[in-house]
C-alpha cells in the first residue's frame, strides 16, 4: 500500500533495495529502482538512491538526470542536493557544486555534512579563508566527524595557524586512529614548523597504516635527508618509485611530484656516488618536465662524476648559462651552447 505521507514505497522494499546496494549489486539496484518507480514516481528515497547507483556506475549525466528529478519532485529534500553538489564536484563544476551545497545546508542547517563539503570546494579554489567559515560549522555540529575535522586542519595550515592545525589534526586522529592521511598531512605541518624528528614518526605512522602510501614514503625521505640520515632517506625515495603511484589509468596524478620524487632519488643516488643510477633518475624527471632547464645541471652532475668533465660543464651551462658581455648590450646571461 502505497504511503501518501511520503509517497515512498513500504519498508520491506526499502530495506530490499538498501541490501541490494549494500553488496554491491548496482544493475540489481537499478533494476529494482526503475521497478519502484512505476508505482512511486514521486519516491525522494528511491529516486535519490536511483541517482547514486547511477554515479556508482559511471553513468555521470543520467545520475545527474536522475538527481535533479529529485529536486524537482521533492524540492525540499537536502539529501538530494547534496548528492548534486558531489557529482558537480567530480565533474569540475565547482561553483554549481557549492550553489548545491549551500541550499543543503538552507534546508538543514544542522547538517554538518553538507558545511563540510562546502568548506572543502573552498579548499580546491584556494579559498581557505571562506572553507573555515563553514569547516568550524561543521565540526561544531559534528564534532566525532574525522574527515571535517581533517578539512580544518588543512585550511588552518594553509592559512598559517600551524599551532591550531595541528590541534586539529591530533582530534582527526583520535577520533579515527587508522587515519593514514591525516598522518601524513601532520607530518608535512610538523616538517614545515622544523620539527623534523615528530614530522617522521607521522610519517612512519602513515607507512604502517598504508604499506603502499607512495607519497608518505617520499615525505619521509625527505625528511631523512633533512635530519641526515641519507641511507635512510634513499631507501624511502626508492620504495615510493617502486610503488608507481601514476598509472596511466589515473591520469590526474600529480606530476609535480612525480618530478620532484625523482629529483630528490637522483640527488641521493648522486651523494652516493651512484652516478649511473643519478643520471638514470635524472632522465626520468626530464621526461616529465621537458622543459624544465634545472634538470640540465644536475644531469651534468652526475655525468661529471661518471668521468666525462667535457659534457657535464656543458650541460651544467646549459641550466645556468654563462655572462655575457657587450658594449652594446652590457652584462646578459646566456643559456644553452649556442648562445
Amino acid at each position: 500500500m502505497r504511503n501518501s505521507e511520503t509517497r515512498n514505497p513500504p519498508d520491506s522494499e526499502l530495506t530490499e533495495l538498501s541490501g541490494l546496494y549494500d553488496i554491491q549489486d548496482y544493475i540489481g539496484t537499478e533494476k529494482l529502482c526503475r521497478n519502484l518507480l512505476t508505482t512511486y514516481p514521486d519516491s525522494a528515497v528511491v529516486l535519490n538512491i536511483f541517482g547514486v547507483v547511477l554515479e556508482a556506475q559511471g553513468k555521470s549525466k543520467e545520475a545527474q538526470e536522475a538527481y535533479e528529478n529529485t529536486i524537482r519532485r521533492n524540492p525540499d529534500y537536502p539529501v538530494a542536493y547534496n548528492n548534486l553538489g558531489f557529482l558537480l564536484n567530480s565533474l569540475g563544476r565547482l561553483e554549481e557544486a557549492i550553489e548545491k551545497f549551500k541550499k543543503a545546508v538552507e534546508l538543514d542547517p544542522g547538517d554538518g555534512d553538507a558545511h563540510n563539503n562546502i568548506g572543502v570546494i573552498f579548499q580546491n579554489l584556494n579559498q581557505h579563508e571562506q572553507a573555515l567559515t563553514h569547516l568550524v560549522k561543521a565540526v561544531a555540529l559534528d564534532p566525532n566527524n574525522p574527515a571535517a575535522y581533517f578539512n580544518y586542519a588543512n585550511s588552518l595550515k594553509a592559512t598559517g595557524k600551524n599551532d591550531e592545525a595541528l590541534e586539529k589534526y591530533n582530534q582527526a586522529i583520535k577520533l579515527h586512529p587508522s587515519f593514514s592521511l591525516a598522518f601524513n598531512n601532520r607530518g608535512n605541518l610538523l616538517e614545515s614548523m622544523e620539527r623534523f624528528e615528530e614530522a617522521k614518526r607521522s610519517y612512519s605512522r602513515a607507512i604502517e597504516l598504508d604499506r603502499g602510501y607512495s607519497r608518505a614514503y617520499s615525505n619521509r625521505g625527505i625528511v631523512e635527508k633533512k635530519l641526515g640520515n641519507y641511507s635512510g632517506a634513499l631507501g624511502d625515495f626508492v620504495k615510493a618509485v617502486e610503488l608507481d603511484p601514476w598509472h596511466p589509468e589515473n591520469p590526474t596524478e600529480d606530476t609535480n611530484f612525480k618530478f620532484r620524487l625523482y629529483i630528490n632519488l637522483g640527488d641521493i643516488q648522486l651523494y652516493f656516488k651512484k652516478y649511473d643510477k643519478a643520471l638514470e633518475s635524472y632522465n626520468r624527471a626530464a621526461e616529465i618536465e621537458p622543459n624544465n632547464s634545472d634538470v640540465a645541471a644536475f644531469k651534468g652532475n652526475a655525468v661529471m662524476g661518471l668521468g666525462d668533465l667535457s659534457k657535464g660543464l656543458q650541460l651544467r651551462q646549459e641550466a645556468f648559462g654563462f655572462v655575457s658581455f657587450d658594449l652594446s648590450k652590457g652584462l646578459s646571461i646566456i643559456h644553452g651552447l649556442n648562445g
